[in-house]
């Protein structure tokens, strides 16, 4: 494998783990403290709290997620209980 080959390679493995890292979706802070995400398909859910509390996360169907010191880790923590609400249905259907 040439030199550019395999630099391509790294760049692209590189790219692909820091968009697996951040939270999916649009995040907004509606009031002060209260952040709600989705993305174009769908609500991924909401976050209440402030760096001194700690952020307690909710999924789409407003379950809880969570307590997470970071607000990032909270929105990535949401995005994925979103996914995984969006796929159990469809994993139900198929085995139908």
């Amino acid at each position: 494998m040439s030199a550019r080959i395999r630099n391509t390679a790294k760049a692209i493995t590189a790219a692909r783990a820091r968009a697996a890292s951040r939270p999916r979706g649009l995040w907004v802070e509606v009031d002060p403290g209260f952040h709600v995400g989705n993305d174009r398909r769908q609500f991924l859910g909401s976050i209440t709290g402030t760096p001194l509390e700690g952020f307690r996360a909710f999924g789409p169907q407003s379950d809880f997620v969570g307590l997470f010191d970071d607000l990032d880790v909270a929105k990535a923590a949401v995005a994925a209980a979103a996914s995984s609400a969006v796929s159990a249905p469809e994993a139900e259907r198929q085995l139908s």
